[in-house]
């Protein structure tokens, strides 16, 4: 068994994408936790491992609505660019299926976890069937906002004389730095530039931060490895297509200047790197007690290993005790 988890660590090869580059930041150890140990886990036979992934992967029901969202305009952008057009009302079922489906799927994985950990309460909390009629709700009106928007409801409506394509943003793109998910929501040819798009279907603010505007870079660094696309970054812009509850869908964009997505390859290098380094610290071993804890307690409220780490029920106090073993550990080489 040894042996095998050194392997495990030894062959394990980090990946580049926005969501990790923050985890890494915020909270090392659920990072290592979900993209280390529990890697690959939704293919591989290995029990373990897959379940690891699919605990990191719990999330609550408003966040599984946010994702049956914008899987369901994913779904609803690939018709239309075949030229089948849906209707609102198919586009809702299609929430609706994908939405109860997860709501489903989690519960009986919570339920599992319950029964190993010996609990005698529910760890989660089943929604009531008012909460998850409001929650279909607000789904619903996202969906027809989006075919209300000017861009996005022509797209959907089949309407859009230009060439446009959607594309999966879950495909890996190999870079000098290293792998990493780079692949935008949506691309469509201008009349100066290719505008390559990010959909967001739940975004605090309409304008992207610093770190967010360099993470959209990664779109550009897509395409310029593409071999049928421009290899000039003044070719391009990047667009973000976001929803908030208040402003609905809004968009931001600019065009691209020349060597701009050299601050994402630093982006990517650094984060890498820092992965690697996260990796040594926890030895071949992956000995959780050496990779610190959230940054902010606000991170443990949706992470799913909050049941089983330390830092899920107190994090103050799991960083004292993980402070105290550190220093034991260090005064005992002395």
């Amino acid at each position: 068994m040894v042996s095998e988890v050194k392997q495990q660590a030894q062959n394990w090869v980090p990946i580049w994408s926005a969501s990790r580059s923050r985890w890494i930041q915020s909270c090392p150890r659920r990072y290592l936790l979900q993209y280390v140990a529990g890697r690959g886990g939704r293919q591989a036979l290995d029990k373990p491992r897959r379940w690891l992934w699919k605990q990191g992967r719990w999330a609550p029901a408003n966040e599984l609505l946010n994702r049956a969202v914008k899987d369901t305009l994913r779904a609803w952008m690939l018709d239309a660019h075949a030229g089948i057009c849906w209707s609102i009302n198919t586009a809702h079922c299609e929430m609706e299926r994908r939405f109860q489906r997860s709501i489903s799927s989690q519960q009986d994985e919570m339920a599992r976890l319950q029964s190993r950990l010996q609990r005698p309460t529910a760890l989660y909390r089943t929604p009531t069937p008012d909460s998850i009629a409001r929650l279909l709700e607000n789904g619903d009106l996202i969906l027809r906002r989006a075919a209300n928007h000017p861009l996005i409801g022509e797209l959907l409506s089949c309407r859009f004389s230009g060439e446009w394509q959607p594309l999966d943003p879950f495909e890996l793109s190999r870079t000098e730095e290293g792998l990493a998910y780079l692949t935008p929501d949506l691309i469509i040819k201008g009349p100066q530039r290719w505008v390559l798009i990010r959909l967001l279907s739940d975004s605090w603010k309409h304008l992207p931060d610093a770190a967010r505007e360099v993470e959209l870079l990664g779109m550009v660094q897509w395409a310029l490895e593409e071999p049928t696309l421009p290899d000039s970054e003044e070719s391009y812009e990047i667009a973000r297509i976001s929803h908030s509850k208040k402003g609905g869908w809004r968009t931001w964009r600019r065009p691209v200047k020349k060597n701009d997505t050299e601050m994402l390859r630093q982006m990517i290098r650094s984060d890498l790197s820092a992965a690697r380094t996260l990796v040594r610290s926890a030895g071949p071993m992956l000995d959780l007690d050496r990779i610190p804890l959230a940054e902010k307690k606000w991170r443990c409220k949706d992470c799913g290993f909050r049941f089983t780490c330390p830092g899920g029920q107190d994090l103050e106090n799991a960083k004292l005790q993980q402070a105290a073993a550190e220093q034991a550990y260090v005064n005992s080489k002395e």
